[in-house]
């Protein structure tokens, strides 16, 4: 190996690796970050931006001490459109009607806003909404920033302090000598360094063999100026079972690839997040798989017709663009029907 050339080497350039190059150079220690495409290629720079994306306490902690770092870096070169948003947490069958308002009243308990809309007001309030729904519930305190912002504002922020950010780097593996890791080698040539952060995501596998990782894909649409005012960040409440998201929290069966649609999604619920220039991002879709496979063509299709179900006064809404980002999901025990 050469003459060691920086103290840690983080790979991936997601929100992951740049959040903890951020961390690690404002300590003091030298950090090189290396991603091998852009900063933010990945599903960091292609999801909705919530800061809030469950339900449950920990995830609320979890939004109140992200926030505080994002606040640190409102004020900083890369603008990233961080704002409090409400959420309108929307039931759309009648067994899901008193499951929501429990988890509005748990989250009022946590601290955040919440309050009943009743359904003529919700009509008059969204009138592209479907009609005869049954009410929906607004939860406030909730925050959102533009996702690809956000993790070039973080990339920002670690070059200032002191990172090196290299792009169009591959790491292709880990360099260990005597049962220690001593560094790793890119496509630009082996690096020495004490420590290594493997933060890339889907791609840890690669340099990781033995996590317990799997792939699953999800589909964002981005909509044209809408013509309307969306006072909230809509929330269909149509979430999966545990069982049917661990179908997509383990490599899909050779007979399910064989047999076709290992892609269909696991949770396919309206999501709608109103962007500060007018316009709005659409989704969203969960589904195994295969990382670099050419799968779920269909998803924008299936994420609009849901969208259409839910908002049938939003037809003449135009789609400009369509995005799909990997993610690692963490292997579950899973019975398969195959």
């Amino acid at each position: 190996m050469p003459v060691r050339s920086t103290e840690i080497a983080v790979v991936g350039g997601g929100i992951a690796g740049c959040t903890v190059a951020h961390v690690l150079a404002r300590r003091g220690f030298r950090v090189t970050l290396f991603e091998q495409r852009h900063i933010g290629y990945g599903a960091s720079g292609r999801n909705l931006g919530l800061l809030l994306n469950d339900f449950g306490a920990e995830s609320v902690a979890m939004m109140r001490e992200a926030l505080s770092a994002y606040r640190e870096l409102a004020g900083g070169p890369v603008p990233f459109e961080l704002r409090e948003t409400p959420y309108l947490l929307l039931p759309t069958t009648d067994e899901q009607v008193g499951a929501t308002a429990e988890r509005a009243a748990e989250l009022a308990q946590l601290g955040l806003g919440a309050e009943a809309i009743d359904a003529t007001t919700l009509s008059a309030m969204f009138p592209q909404l479907r009609r005869g729904g049954p009410g929906a519930h607004v939860v406030h305190g909730c925050w959102a920033v533009s996702a690809a912002g956000a993790t070039r504002a973080f990339a920002e922020a670690a070059r200032l302090a002191g990172a090196e950010i290299r792009t169009g780097v591959r790491v292709a593996a880990l360099s260990a000598s005597g049962g220690r890791l001593d560094g790793i080698f890119t496509d630009a040539g082996p690096v020495a360094c004490d420590a290594v952060v493997v933060a890339s995501g889907p791609w840890l596998t690669d340099l990781v063999d033995e996590a317990p990782l799997s792939t699953a894909r999800g589909w964002v649409l981005r909509t044209g100026h809408l013509e309307f005012k969306l006072p909230w960040v809509l929330v269909d409440m149509s979430w999966p079972d545990l069982e049917e998201l661990a179908r997509v929290a383990r490599p899909p069966l050779l007979s399910e690839v064989a047999a076709g649609g290992y892609d269909r999604p696991a949770a396919a619920t309206v999501s709608m997040v109103p962007q500060p220039n007018g316009r709005a991002l659409l989704g969203t879709s969960l589904s195994a798989s295969l990382r670099d496979a050419v799968e779920g063509l269909d998803m924008p299709q299936l994420i609009a017709k849901r969208a259409l179900a839910l908002l049938p006064g939003m037809g003449d809404v135009r789609i400009t663009e369509g995005g799909t980002g990997c993610v690692p999901c963490r292997r579950m025990a899973y019975r398969s029907s195959a």
